[in-house]
């Protein structure tokens, strides 16, 4: 399973009516404050988790419209982090990063704090060093630093003025029957459609609004916008496959 921890802003944990929404409609996902930031972490097994992971943060401002998802969290770690993450002392952190112990090449610190004194890492960085030397740590994968890049781009478009049409139900239109059986199979099939979409030529200009309908047997997305051709993308709800349409 690949890690993806998202930083928000405009969404208040304490708040008890957003805690329902997020149980409501956005429980795959796991919420956290630490130091006043809240992080929404996504695991995801796809093919394109950073379709995946721009379909949870298209969510996220659809259900919120004052958030904004800013980025991918660094998860910027000191030894001492490092040493309580992986369940070592701090010592032994230590004569890593120093290189006095194990095979070497520990991860170049992505800067200091304190004046100097204390190194930082990026814990994926880390994460993958002793899970490679060691097999320590946990079982999971995180995005490589082009996938963080790609998809902090993204983000950065999320509430451009042309995406506000994920927001405008009128102007664009999904229509979903999630099996019941499977309620994953929705959230794969939407990621994969806007991976489609991501990886158009006209992926500037398009946009999706999802609006559930229950009783119909099959899914359809309208996407385009006033300067362009309206369109659509048809899934079939049995196999998890996307064709564009003329």
């Amino acid at each position: 399973m690949i890690r993806i921890p998202l930083r928000i802003s405009g969404v208040d944990l304490d708040d008890d009516v957003t805690l329902e929404v997020l149980g409501e409609h956005l429980s795959d996902l796991a919420w956290s404050e630490f130091d006043g930031a809240v992080i929404a972490t996504l695991c995801t097994a796809a093919k394109d988790p950073v379709a995946t992971a721009l379909e949870a943060a298209r969510r996220i401002c659809h259900v919120f419209p004052d958030a904004k998802v800013l980025e991918v969290d660094p998860e910027v770690v000191s030894i001492s982090d490092v040493a309580f993450r992986l369940g070592v002392s701090r010592e032994a952190v230590r004569l890593w990063v120093e290189g006095r112990r194990g095979p070497g090449n520990f991860p170049l610190p992505m800067g200091t704090v304190g004046g100097g004194k204390s190194k930082i890492w990026q814990w994926a960085q880390v994460h993958r060093w002793v899970r490679q030397h060691y097999g320590i740590g946990d079982e999971e994968s995180h995005l490589t630093p082009e996938q963080v890049a790609e998809l902090n781009g993204c983000l950065l478009r999320i509430k451009h003025p042309i995406d506000n049409a994920w927001e405008t139900v009128s102007s664009f239109e999904r229509r979903v029957r999630p099996l019941a059986e499977n309620q994953d199979h929705l959230h794969d099939l939407l990621a994969e459609v806007t991976g489609k979409i991501l990886t158009a030529s006209a992926k500037r200009h398009m946009a999706l609004a999802l609006h559930m309908v229950e009783g119909t047997s099959s899914w359809v997305a309208h996407y385009g916008h006033q300067q362009s051709p309206d369109g659509y993308i048809e899934v079939s709800p049995e196999a998890a496959q996307a064709e564009e349409l003329a």
